[in-house]
């Protein structure tokens, strides 16, 4: 055999062999072991839920006498607060509720905003014949109603005083109902005063009026402003006067309120100058 044949077998031995160590697998990897995770923490226990109508505990400083049962109820006549209402009722008027709860919180948009009550009326022999107690009930803001109603309250087994039944005796309209041109303007504007929201009433003054109170530390923007710790609750119109065909004088009263208290509910008198300007009403005088 010749050189050259022997270094070509050997040549050719080599490649076999590195062929068949290339095609066989390299043992797999052992995954590394996790680390070792703490055991979770157990759940808190959830709390039980309310019963269905079972009502809240009443503080004792919500019915521990005829007055603040009253005044407690009289401040929760909203559907935004049902189960404080509820919570002040006994087992019959709360089921006289759930018949119909209009008569004790109105509806959305309208419902009592203000309420008075004579303080030397709330004895323990009065409450069983029923105290006679005024609402004031707006819609958007404006006074539409006075309405007088009978609440009756009792004492179960030396507790709390609590609300049995309301009854409404009377009821005095107050809506504005004319057409008087410059009434919606009117609106707009107490209703900004409602909100305290002078930017929104701005666009209702005349030039002239903001020419006026311009600077003015007392002037309308304060007036608006008020007091934060006093709530708006209505305006009423009274009448609104045509001064000509562009021109009118209107006689308002505003009620503000103190939460949680007995509220006179005449308001306080204003008046207010309007002025048309091409088609459109706006405000030229608040005083």
């Amino acid at each position: 055999m010749t050189p050259i044949l022997r270094r070509t077998r050997a040549v050719a031995a080599l490649g076999f062999l590195v062929t068949v160590i290339a095609a066989v697998p390299a043992p797999a990897e052992t995954p590394p072991a996790p680390p070792p995770t703490e055991a979770p923490a157990p759940a808190a226990p959830e709390s039980a839920p309310p019963a269905g109508d079972q009502p809240a505990a009443v503080p004792v400083e919500h019915g521990g006498s005829a007055g603040e049962a009253l005044a407690f109820f009289m401040g929760s006549r909203d559907y935004r607060t049902i189960r404080d209402l509820k919570s002040i009722m006994t087992a019959a008027c709360r089921a006289a509720y759930d018949r119909d709860p209009t008569p004790f919180n109105g509806k959305k948009g309208f419902g009592l905003s203000a309420w008075d009550y004579r303080e030397p009326a709330l004895k323990p022999q009065a409450t069983a014949a029923g105290i006679a107690v005024k609402g004031l009930w707006e819609d958007q803001g404006e006074a539409i109603e006075v309405r007088t109603e009978t609440v009756r309250l009792v004492r179960e087994a030396g507790g709390p005083w609590r609300v049995a039944a309301i009854e409404k005796t009377a009821s005095e309209p107050l809506r504005y109902k004319e057409s008087t041109p410059g009434v919606t303007t009117l609106r707009q504007i107490l209703r900004a005063w409602i909100r305290r929201d002078f930017a929104a009433a701005r666009g209702y003054l005349s030039d002239a009026y903001l020419k006026r109170i311009a600077g003015r530390p007392e002037g309308l923007e304060a007036v608006f402003a008020g007091d934060p710790n006093v709530r708006r609750a209505a305006f009423r119109i009274v009448e609104i006067a045509p001064k000509g065909s562009a021109a009118a004088t209107a006689q308002v009263r505003l009620v503000e309120a103190s939460p949680g208290l007995p509220t006179r509910l005449d308001g306080v008198p204003k008046t207010l100058a309007l002025v048309k300007r091409g088609s459109k009403w706006l405000l030229d005088d608040w005083r």
